[in-house]
């Protein structure tokens, strides 16, 4: 099996694992939402999902916000609204500190870490002299065919190369990258445990003990290679973290290895199956598709429209720190949240026609990146990769359209919701 293939494999594994019994859950939201804001039970686990928020035991009492204003008011508050789940569900493979469940002053030195990297400037440097070219290449490579299934010969492999660019790594070891990327996807699987299945689960914590710990050591290997060649100028990030003095305190090769472990299997995963939902919005809308490739200008809006539309990551879990009402409804202490931003971004009492698709502006932002003091912060790379790709699939792939000959499913699961495959076709 290809290190590819087997990549393809792994990401099949956690859409299928969280795709739940429903493939549009949307008539469900609407439902509950028309019964009020916060829904006291646990959507994941009435959808056939593992929850995370529920404990490994299953048993932890759960209420989920579905409603546009208690979502967004839940993602600013810290204090009432603990990010401790992730700690609970992702130490064990992930080690630590991990930033996604960090607090206070050590959370706030850990984002201004990625600060220097993630920044405007930094960005649109990296996005033209590296980004740019690499994305841009990828499709002409892909282009010279006549059709694709653009998931397994791109969407997924892309923004991994645009991470390795933007940390810094080496990347001109197709086999390295691809390790890099298996093993990433094989750990966050350790954090997303269906306890019902015990014997799985005890085999999927292993394996990405496992993968956690060679990536920690491909990492390690890179990082240290680096320092000792006095390789630390540019806006990489293992660049940046190499070059911090704080007084003449600076960032161990062991620290900078655990800085990146966990920010890699987010950033690749995570865009494929964004950009996978941007590409299934506009090959199912023809029209669209042919405005867009006319007038690029309207790229940015596709993209904020089509996160709307489809949050391709439908829940953010969290904790109750404290006892809360919210919505009219008591929320005791310790209590798991579903924090449902697929539901809240169609909330017909915030968004005018919530279940069509529309370039018209939102009277107010989507909220699939998140909300608050654990907002993505690597939104704004998201965005410009996304904007790179699809503008150089619309300029080297004339005529881009679904392949009739092959099956499509469409953009489908629970927690998780991307196209499983993306058949296309083009004019060469």
């Amino acid at each position: 099996m290809s290190k590819t293939t087997a990549m393809s494999n792994a990401f099949v594994e956690i859409s299928k694992a969280y795709a739940g019994n429903l493939d549009n859950p949307y008539p469900m939201y609407e439902r509950l939402l028309a019964q009020g804001p916060v829904y006291d039970g646990d959507i994941l686990q009435d959808c056939g999902v593992p929850s995370i928020v529920a404990g490994m035991d299953q048993s932890r009492r759960v209420f989920s916000l579905l409603g546009y204003d208690v979502v967004s008011k839940a993602l600013l508050d810290s204090e009432n609204y603990s990010s401790d789940i992730y700690k609970e569900a992702f130490e064990m493979v992930m080690g630590g500190p991990v930033i996604l469940f960090l607090k206070g002053d050590e959370h706030r030195f850990y984002r201004q870490l990625l600060m220097n990297t993630l920044s405007p400037g930094a960005l649109r440097s990296l996005s033209e002299n590296q980004f740019k070219p690499l994305i841009r290449e990828m499709v002409n490579t892909l282009a010279q065919g006549e059709r694709s299934e653009l998931m397994a010969d791109f969407i997924l492999d892309f923004p991994l190369r645009v991470v390795f660019e933007l940390f810094g790594l080496p990347s001109d070891d197709e086999e390295e990258i691809q390790a890099f990327s298996n093993r990433a996807l094989i750990m966050m699987m350790g954090g997303l445990l269906d306890p019902s299945n015990p014997e799985e689960a005890h085999q999927r914590i292993g394996a990405a003990m496992v993968a956690s710990q060679e990536l920690f050591d491909q990492l390690l290997a890179a990082v240290a290679s680096r320092r000792a060649k006095g390789d630390i100028d540019g806006h990489d990030l293992i660049g940046q973290l190499l070059r911090y003095d704080n007084d003449g305190e600076k960032l161990s090769d062991e620290f900078i290895a655990q800085f990146l472990r966990p920010t890699l299997a987010a950033a690749g995963e995570t865009t494929s199956r964004a950009f996978a939902v941007v590409m299934a919005v506009l090959l199912e809308r023809p029209a669209l598709l042919a405005q867009v490739r006319e007038d690029r200008s309207l790229i940015p809006s596709v993209i904020n429209e089509a996160m709307r539309f489809e949050s391709s990551v439908s829940v953010i879990p969290r904790i109750a720190a404290n006892d809360i009402e919210v919505g009219g409804v008591s929320i005791p202490a310790g209590s798991g949240i579903n924090i449902v931003v697929s539901a809240a971004n169609r909330d017909p009492s915030t968004h005018n026609n919530p279940h069509e698709f529309s370039l018209e502006k939102r009277k107010k932002q989507g909220l699939a990146f998140g909300y608050g003091p654990h907002m993505c912060m690597g939104m704004m790379l998201a965005r410009m990769e996304m904007e790179i790709a699809l503008n150089a699939m619309l300029d080297l792939m004339p005529g881009l359209r679904l392949d009739p000959s092959q099956p499509y499913d469409g953009v489908q699961g629970i927690h998780f919701r991307s196209p499983g495959t993306l058949p296309v076709t083009w004019d060469r």
